[in-house]
């Protein structure tokens, strides 16, 4: 369960609904997904021979509520300020709905582990902006929808994020690694066209898109340089004209990864 459970479409708007899980039901995450992030798993523990008094029935202790428990992830989640103007995307680029997805995820995607993460996030928070749209943000309060745009794209409940976290940052920076993005399509899903020619979205300036990727890591094993490519989709919301000026990245609703080569 992540974030993305907030959001009211996921149990009671079944049209918007299948666009995002499109997404992660067409490509599952890959054992080395992009940014090489290393999966971790914890050693088993045996179970402890139960006693008397653990054998005894007791009642299972209440399950919190799972859109109370993403809200406190959301707002534990460290703030990032946003980077110098000076990176952001412009030109035509910040003008048209598809050529700012493409450019945006070109940029996400492009990570070079031997330099800072922050600035990296610094600069994914100076690229958002925020929706009131209902079926975008939800149940997601006021105070905590100009924090979606980072936490979308690093939080790392329950799949990999589009960021690594810090330590498998750190990691792939010791060798050496970096990506190289090669964007291959942009398209509106059906469910989302069919959403805004139903009346469903509200907000003029929102939109939603998916971009289909080819990430290459790039890295040094053993001495030699190494590459590992995936097939990478990320479905987004952004938001532009006629409700603000150029487009900017609302959130991150799936991200997916499947390793295709290595050479």
């Amino acid at each position: 369960m992540n974030w993305r459970a907030l959001r009211p479409y996921l149990t009671a708007a079944s049209v918007v609904v299948l666009l995002f899980v499109a997404g992660v039901v067409a490509l599952s995450h890959s054992e080395a997904p992009v940014g090489g992030s290393p999966q971790v798993s914890g050693s088993p523990t045996p179970d402890a021979a139960p006693t008397p008094e653990s054998s005894t029935a007791q009642s299972p202790a209440p399950t919190k509520d799972p859109v109370a428990t993403e809200l406190d992830r959301l707002r534990a989640a460290a703030r990032v300020a946003p980077g110098p103007p000076g990176r952001r995307i412009t030109g035509d680029f910040s003008q048209q709905p598809d050529l700012y997805a493409a450019e945006f995820v070109r940029r996400l995607l492009t990570q070079d582990y031997r330099m800072s993460r922050a600035e990296h996030l610094a600069w994914v928070q100076s690229e958002a902006a925020q929706t009131s749209e209902p079926l975008v943000v939800g149940l997601v309060p006021k105070e905590l929808r100009d924090h979606l745009a980072v936490y979308s794209v690093t939080d790392a409940a329950g799949q990999t994020p589009a960021v690594p976290v810090r330590n498998a940052w750190t990691a792939l920076g010791l060798q050496d690694a970096y990506t190289t993005v090669r964007i291959e399509r942009v398209t509106e899903p059906m469910a989302w066209s069919t959403a805004v020619s139903s009346g469903r979205i509200s907000d003029p300036g929102i939109t939603g898109r998916e971009v289909a990727a080819s990430v290459t890591l790039h890295y040094r094993k053993q001495g030699k340089a190494v590459t590992s490519t995936s097939s990478v989709a990320l479905t987004l919301n952004i938001e532009g004209p006629p409700t603000r000026g150029s487009w900017g990245f609302v959130t991150a609703v799936t991200y997916s990864s499947l390793a295709v080569s290595t050479s």
